[in-house]
């Protein structure tokens, strides 16, 4: 039971490390453009539509791969589970599950808890979520970057630079964005 309480105070304590702040940088807008994938030994155009694709890992923005489920993401973003201290303590205790997100990348998904389209980032840049097809989409993410690697996200409110940012401290996982559900615009991580 003592462990049980433990893990649940860790769990919290990883959610409590998101920080709201405002004003502070984002992507810009977008001009209306997606970024190109590669899916199923074809091109698409992640704005317009994701043809069937369940999970989509930007490497860098000119290396994005999309596959139709989410064990072949997670294989190709490495993602071991037997490696995953915080899922297996979870799972230990008995908490609820903790979504896969590889190693040194940050993980967005479309539905609470780790659920739905997976939208799974390892370049350092600040990016406009319309460009993936995935603004205002958001509804949980963990952070598996590296220690002090903080992961943020943020909103345009009217297409100015004026917005919200939240912050998610390096190994965090929030399985509910709360009053910011669906409404992230841009990623950084």
């Amino acid at each position: 039971m003592r462990s049980a309480r433990l893990m649940t105070a860790a769990i919290a304590t990883a959610t409590l490390g998101v920080l709201v702040s405002t004003g502070a940088a984002q992507a810009q807008p977008s001009a209306g453009h997606g970024l190109l994938a590669s899916y199923q030994g074809k091109t698409i155009d992640l704005s317009k539509d994701w043809q069937g694709a369940h999970t989509c890992a930007v490497f860098t923005q000119d290396d994005i791969r999309c596959y139709s489920s989410a064990a072949a993401g997670e294989k190709a973003s490495g993602y071991q589970r037997s490696a995953d201290t915080v899922a297996l303590a979870a799972a230990e205790v008995g908490a609820a599950a903790v979504p896969a997100c590889a190693n040194d990348w940050l993980c967005l998904y479309q539905y609470k808890k780790g659920e739905g389209k997976r939208l799974i980032f390892k370049d350092e840049h600040w990016q406009n979520l319309d460009d993936y097809g995935f603004d205002n989409k958001t509804s949980s993410w963990r952070n598996r970057q590296g220690s002090g690697d903080t992961g943020k996200l943020a909103q345009y409110e009217n297409g100015s630079s004026s917005g919200w940012n939240i912050k998610l401290s390096a190994k965090g996982y929030v399985s509910d964005m709360g009053s910011k559900d669906n409404q992230a615009s841009s990623v950084h991580g």
